[in-house]
């Protein structure tokens, strides 16, 4: 027996962009890993369109929907989850667990931690942050500080799951990468300071809590290359639209990856 869903992420979605996923589903349910877009009305509206492509739609927020709001993150999750609320098949995963056909899916965002790399300077990274995107440093102790909850909410869903009658097998939903180990080959941002905001170096610390060993898929975004393997039992996935701008990591042509479940 098995169930599936489509893995979608990172459309980073603009206003003059058109967004039709008519007739692309190829599972009854969908998980969306984050960066959907920097404006919250066009997050809404697209939720809202898979909500009627799919029996359900599990989503988790990326960094982009809070682009323009990341003095106040506390503040930036409540506008979305307002944005997001009532849309009609469309749960948002953010501190929440959805149980279907014995399978669970937990999700947070994940942001980082700025070490992914021990050997690059974390202070560095910060300065170089808050240059590039113009916030200042508290900006990146809250990312931090959010990067250490997730971890905490993960390790604690995964740990309470682990006796729950009605659940075989568990889905990890993250928006950013999940374990150095995927993307430490991409030559192109290794000893770069931008390797460092792929990831969580604390995200691995969550699965400590996996003693019945039910974590079998973990599905994340951020990163732009598509990436489909296996570590410790677990198969790490992702299925990144990436960015129009960036013709090495976008492509026009993008469909859903089906993920299978065996239950």
């Amino acid at each position: 027996m098995q169930m599936t869903f489509d893995l979608i992420s990172d459309l980073h979605l603009g206003p003059t962009d058109t967004f039709d996923w008519t007739g692309l589903a190829t599972s009854p349910f969908c998980v969306v890993a984050g960066d959907i877009s920097m404006d919250v009305e066009i997050v809404k509206e697209t939720l809202e369109h898979l909500g009627q492509c799919y029996q359900a739609v599990f989503y988790i927020d990326g960094n982009n929907e809070h682009r323009y709001s990341l003095d106040s993150i506390s503040g930036s999750y409540n506008i979305l989850e307002e944005a997001v609320a009532g849309i009609e098949n469309v749960v948002f995963l953010q501190d929440n667990c959805v149980i279907v056909n014995n399978v669970a899916f937990v999700g947070t965002n994940g942001w980082w931690t700025y070490d992914l790399d021990p050997s690059i300077d974390d202070e560095q990274c910060r300065l170089w942050y808050c240059d590039i995107m113009d916030v200042s440093m508290p900006v990146t102790s809250a990312i931090y500080s959010m990067a250490y909850n997730d971890v905490a909410y993960l390790r604690n869903s995964i740990k309470t799951l682990q006796t729950h009658p009605d659940v075989t097998s568990i889905v990890l939903v993250t928006h950013t990468v999940p374990t150095v180990d995927l993307i430490d080959h991409d030559m192109e941002i290794t000893s770069t300071y931008k390797f460092n905001v792929m990831g969580n170096s604390l995200m691995q610390l969550a699965l400590d809590g996996d003693t019945e060993n039910k974590v079998k898929t973990w599905c994340f975004g951020h990163y732009h290359n598509p990436i489909d393997q296996h570590q410790n039992g677990i198969r790490y996935v992702n299925n990144c639209r990436g960015r129009v701008e960036d013709s090495t990591e976008w492509t026009p042509t993008y469909y859903p990856k089906r993920i299978v479940i065996d239950l």
